[in-house]
């Protein structure tokens, strides 16, 4: 048996740059990859060229699952504060990943980032 290539075990996803007013779905995750992991980058510009640190916000990440569509649901740590991004993590089978920006305060645009994997 050969060895897997790193696209084999990894799906990436990235939603356009949008403004810190608005709601991203990301659609059409590999079901298949249930281990996730998703942060959001956050910009002072509407081509996502200039990095920018919120000072104030939150992002909350939802997500609908294979098992409880059309649903969304939370799932623990689901909140992202602006002032210091990290990475979330969850494992499910996940269809869509929903980001819900609150309060965000110095970026004016933000990019939400996904990938899956398999274990």
């Amino acid at each position: 048996m050969g060895r897997r290539g790193p696209n084999e075990i990894l799906s990436h996803f990235q939603s356009a740059v949008t403004p810190v007013g608005n709601e991203v779905t990301i659609n059409d995750l590999d079901i298949t990859k249930p281990h996730c992991f998703a942060g959001v980058q956050f910009f002072s510009d509407a081509d996502g060229t200039t990095p920018a640190t919120p000072g104030a916000g939150t992002v909350a990440l939802n997500i609908q699952t294979f098992n409880n569509a059309p649903i969304f649901e939370s799932f623990e740590g689901n909140v992202i504060a602006g002032n210091n991004p990290l990475t979330m993590s969850w494992a499910a089978n996940t269809l869509k990943v929903k980001a819900t920006p609150s309060g965000i305060t110095v970026a004016t645009h933000y990019k939400l980032v996904v990938t899956c994997n398999e274990t």
